[in-house]
């Protein structure tokens, strides 16, 4: 198991991810709190990919070297969190909590194993920088209405957020005028 932690906090780490949780069999890891990144959530996408062959080069040691077979399943939600340290002045730990938290771990509790599952908010955020493969509505214990559930495939095709943005179609210029006309306009009005 120590190896194990020690293949998903570097993971983690790798991205400036924080790990601010360890469970009897996984972690519970934060992008972008502590330290506010602006790409959170590609950067979590990042680290769930890396960890997924990391994590899948590990499996095949153990099969081979101690016949032991495990699977890792991750699991993603974007959104607004409470964070902050709770304790007291003997333990103090740093941690995450709201529904966002809770969402997470249901999505790695329905993924299939060895499988990424995203939210549609993270997918949002993520949508051409990951390929993605939109599974549809499921129904999820804690929620009222179905959360539409993607798995997480591989690197997209863009890179930047202008590639992004040319993807989806710039914005139109609105109220300007072409060059002459404008210029036609101020030669009129200074006489």
């Amino acid at each position: 198991m120590d190896r194990f932690f020690a293949i998903l906090s570097d993971g983690v780490h790798r991205f400036e991810g924080t790990v601010n949780q360890y469970t009897g069999d996984g972690i519970m890891a934060l992008f972008g709190a502590p330290i506010a990144h602006e790409d959170h959530a590609p950067r979590a996408c990042y680290a769930a990919l890396h960890l997924t062959e990391e994590l899948r080069r590990y499996a095949d040691e153990l099969r081979r070297t101690r016949g032991l077979n495990f699977v890792v399943r991750i699991g993603l939600n974007s959104g607004e969190v409470v964070v902050g340290k709770i304790g007291d002045d003997l333990r103090m730990d740093y941690t995450a909590q709201g529904h966002t938290v809770g969402l997470a771990a249901r999505m790695e509790q329905v993924a299939e194993p060895g499988r990424v599952y995203l939210a549609e908010d993270t997918a949002t955020l993520v949508s051409g920088f990951f390929r993605l493969r939109d599974l549809g509505p499921f129904d999820i214990k804690g929620t009222r209405e179905t959360v539409k559930v993607f798995e997480l495939q591989g690197l997209g095709a863009l890179r930047t957020r202008l590639d992004v943005s040319r993807a989806r179609g710039f914005s139109k210029f609105v109220g300007r005028a072409t060059p002459f006309l404008a210029r036609s306009y101020f030669e009129s009005k200074s006489t």
